[in-house]
């Protein structure tokens, strides 16, 4: 893992290889699986053991450049983008190197040895059992990000006394606003709460008012009816039969 305590300046870049092996007389396919072929070989004897899906090719670059590079905690590389395109056989490749500013030149010229001195010069050979073949390689780099000196972040990440005591007040009223709101807040809720309770008794009681006189008009009714007929019947009893004269 790069570490942010270093002194110097981080850099970020893609160095983009391009292999190209050409023979007039040899096709795209013959010359790719012809490699492939002699590269297999080669991993057969070195006790490798490949997936049959690999590609004898990439991981060959892979493990070549992963194991000759030093790397340390300022400096590591990522083999990326690899792809073979046609016009007799080209291989592309990046390799994306993140290290210090200083170590970046002698990282660069270590890798350019690597891979036109010590892989291509490879690829000649094994080929040239079978075939005469012209490589020739080509190198580009770009940078993908540049950072300052690690030393002046580290400087500013240390807050001076002013700083923490303004953020100390700071934290101190927004939690006295937050108190005060959140008080406020109940207040509204359990007035709100208490005026609907009183409302509800109100039309409670208002409710049972009603019924209680319902029931007595009704109960009122009923005993003025009972009388009337009470009166009624007791009327006819006791009258008297006209007497003609």
């Amino acid at each position: 893992m790069l570490r942010a305590n270093s002194n110097k300046a981080l850099t970020i870049r893609e160095i983009e290889y391009s292999i190209r092996i050409r023979d007039k007389e040899t096709s795209f396919t013959e010359l790719r699986d012809l490699l492939r072929s002699e590269l297999t070989k080669f991993s057969a004897n070195n006790g490798r053991i490949r997936h049959e899906a690999s590609n004898p090719i990439q991981d060959f670059l892979r493990s070549n450049i992963e194991r000759s590079i030093i790397k340390g905690d300022s400096t590591q590389i990522y083999f990326i983008n690899y792809r073979e395109k046609e016009g007799s056989l080209r291989i592309v490749f990046t390799l994306l190197v993140i290290t210090d500013n200083i170590n970046f030149a002698p990282t660069r010229q270590a890798l350019d040895y690597l891979v036109k001195d010590t892989i291509v010069d490879y690829f000649e050979e094994i080929l040239e059992r079978h075939i005469p073949v012209n490589i020739s390689v080509q190198a580009n780099d770009k940078e993908i990000a540049n950072f300052a000196d690690s030393a002046v972040t580290t400087k500013q990440l240390q807050r001076p006394g002013r700083d923490l005591f303004t953020r100390t007040l700071a934290i101190a009223a927004l939690a006295i606003s937050i108190g005060l709101g959140g008080a406020f807040t109940y207040k509204m809720l359990n007035s709100n709460t208490q005026n609907e309770n009183a409302k509800l008794k109100e039309d409670y009681i208002n409710l049972l008012l009603e019924k209680k006189i319902i029931e007595a008009v009704k109960d009122q009714k009923f005993t003025i009816n009972l009388y009337k007929i009470a009166d009624t019947t007791g009327s006819t009893k006791n009258a008297k039969p006209e007497t003609s004269k």
